[in-house]
């Protein structure tokens, strides 16, 4: 309900239909399905996708899927909106299933902040560019149908991503069977499910370690195909073969599909740095300076009350930081109002959200919130040769389950720190 409530605006607005509606390639995708005969479609498995006139890219499954979305509602975009709108809420049920499977803690506490996870998926905003108003990357999505790749391959990637958790712990036998199979059709959807196996890798060293513990139900082990199964390296490696051979046979059928060619060595450099610091960075790149000193001292005084021996009370501490708020508006920036300016508060507040994040990480001893962090990163990675705000729906789905899990993670030891100050 979280997501279909987010997005709804996009979905039945005629004025964003209408945007939407007349892009390229709504109207190329369309096209191209209603030339599509047979013998274009066998080709789809074995060449390049169903908008010829666009990039290389090998996606058959999203090529069919588009397809049948045309055969059901013609050039009446809005039920293929409709169809991005329903995918959405799926994602976020998946968004939602697996974070309440890795977040610890009682059941109630799991249930509200694995909510909060799927609130920040539909919250987080996109890049901004020549053809991009600024607009939460869900929104942007849904609104785009053609976009339904990226959904697509997130939705079974989330969906393999269960299975293989739900074998790790015991739940399912063939729980690694159907993650392969999940993981497969996310592959032939986008190629952003390339880095799923790195993802499943990791959580089979949080669920088992680097050495490969027992399995979670205690059940024996049968033979040598079980014991190798244990072993994360095994997994780890068999999973980067299949990738390799993936991207060989995508290759052979699609030559320049990766589009990898195009940059220089230090493109990507910039463009990694810019994907995983791109919140903080256009704080930086467009805020005065009073909002810097006053970021940073805000994260100063979260920092000097939660080391605080006796801790002051918090209504009293806020007001406190506010009114230094204000006099550091004053000196610095000249002007007390600015203190008042909603917009300047809330880049006051992101700072400050940014530093109380860093603190609660700098204590964290546990795995789970390493594990969610380490996903990021390795999400981005498909992202460093392309740019668009349909590419950043897969980092707001994960950079959705890492937020919440600090606030999981501060929450869950609340009690404690009240008990034991």
């Amino acid at each position: 309900m979280i997501g279909l409530a987010a997005t709804a605006w996009g979905v039945f607005s005629p004025a964003v239909l209408e945007h939407y509606s007349d892009s390229p390639d709504s109207v190329g995708i369309a096209w191209w399905v209603k030339r599509a005969g047979p013998p274009e479609m066998l080709g789809w498995w074995t060449g390049r996708w169903i908008q010829e006139d666009s990039p290389p890219y090998y996606r058959p499954l999203a090529s069919f899927l588009f397809w049948a979305e045309y055969r059901l509602f013609g050039m009446d975009f809005q039920g293929h909106v409709v169809v991005s709108w329903l995918l959405h809420a799926a994602v976020c049920a998946c968004v939602w299933l697996l974070a309440f499977r890795l977040y610890p803690g009682s059941h109630r506490l799991r249930v509200l902040t694995a909510l909060l996870a799927v609130v920040l998926v539909n919250v987080r905003l996109g890049p901004v560019g020549p053809y991009w108003q600024a607009a939460p990357v869900a929104y942007a999505v849904v609104a785009w149908w053609p976009a339904q790749t990226d959904q697509m391959s997130l939705l079974l990637s989330l969906l393999s991503l269960l299975a293989l958790d739900r074998w790790l712990r015991g739940e399912d036998g063939r729980g690694l069977l159907k993650a392969a199979g999940l993981w497969l059709g996310a592959l032939l959807f986008k190629e952003m499910a390339v880095i799923l196996p790195l993802l499943g890798w990791l959580l089979v060293v949080y669920r088992r370690g680097l050495g490969g513990g027992a399995p979670a139900d205690g059940a024996a082990e049968r033979g040598r195909a079980a014991r190798l199964l244990r072993s994360p390296w095994t997994l780890g490696l068999c999973a980067v073969a299949l990738c390799l051979a993936y991207l060989a046979l995508r290759s052979a059928m699609v030559p320049l599909g990766a589009a990898t060619w195009q940059h220089t060595p230090g493109y990507y450099l910039h463009k990694a740095v810019l994907l995983l610091a791109e919140r903080p960075r256009t704080l930086l790149a467009v805020a005065d300076r009073w909002v810097l000193w006053a970021g940073a001292l805000w994260g100063l005084g979260i920092a000097l009350w939660l080391r605080a021996a006796r801790r002051p009370d918090p209504v009293w501490s806020v007001l406190g930081m506010v009114l230094a708020t204000v006099l550091l508006a004053q000196v610095v920036g000249g002007n007390f109002a600015l203190a008042t300016i909603p917009t300047e508060l809330g880049k006051v507040g992101t700072l400050a959200l940014l530093a109380l994040g860093v603190l609660v990480l700098a204590q964290v001893r546990e795995a789970w919130p390493w594990l969610l962090l380490a996903m990021v990163p390795v999400v981005h990675v498909p992202l460093i040769g392309v740019w668009g705000p349909h590419y950043f729906y897969w980092p707001a789905a994960f950079w959705g389950l890492f937020n919440a899990g600090l606030w999981h993670y501060a929450l869950k030891r609340w009690p404690l720190r009240a008990r034991h100050p």
